[in-house]
């Protein structure tokens, strides 16, 4: 009986012990990134298996992409999609009144939710999250386009990414609602993006 409980006891050393080598071995891969700190969020979140629950107050921190898990690209091609995507669709963002730091998701527990940015009035849908599946449904100021992607930790808060291309049709969507109430001329199209959109998934990064 104590063999069998000595062997027991080695096992789940054994198994602690690579668990931690392998969250360990990941951060350490990373530090040539200069991303160490969401690396360590991530590499934890991936080990306890945490889901970021939306519900409450979130600020909108910019564009965010990443290659879609299902495109071969070389990470030259890669980076340089991701680079583009965020830096124009933030540009074109910005021009309508969304940019990093002034405007504000707030997700509430009945499945509502509302989208604030600068000088546009509340834009308003619902929203369902199973795990770190999440699905947005927008109301008729975004002619009730509907958003399907996932939601994962990132360091301060989280990232949520969807399809590239319906990502720019959201953005899309939002330039012809500010044209209704500004006279601004400085508004453009997202058609010089869409093509590098269909190589990458993109969407928000937002932190409490």
């Amino acid at each position: 009986m104590k063999k069998l409980i000595a062997l027991f006891c080695a096992t789940a050393l054994f198994a602690a012990s690579a668990g931690a080598q392998n969250v360990l071995g990941g951060i350490l891969n990373s530090i040539g990134s200069g991303n160490v700190g969401e690396t360590i969020t991530n590499v934890l979140s991936g080990v306890t298996g945490a889901t970021t629950k939306l519900v409450g107050t979130w600020t909108y921190g910019g564009v965010a992409a990443a290659v879609r898990s299902d495109n071969v690209f070389s990470t030259v091609a890669g980076n340089a999609a991701v680079s583009t995507i965020e830096n124009k669709a933030d540009e074109i963002l910005g021009k309508a009144g969304v940019t990093p730091g002034a405007a504000t998701f707030v997700f509430n527990e009945d499945g509502t939710f509302s989208f604030q940015a600068g000088r546009l009035p509340a834009i308003s849908g619902t929203y369902t999250q199973e795990g770190n599946a999440v699905t947005f449904h927008f109301g008729k100021a975004l002619k009730f386009l509907q958003l399907n992607g996932t939601v994962s930790t990132a360091a301060g808060g989280c990232k949520i990414l969807f399809n590239g291309e319906k990502f720019m049709t959201f953005a899309q969507r939002v330039i012809e609602f500010a044209k209704k109430i500004t006279t601004s001329a400085g508004l453009a199209t997202v058609g010089n993006i869409l093509t590098t959109a269909k190589s990458v998934d993109a969407g928000f990064k937002l932190s409490r």
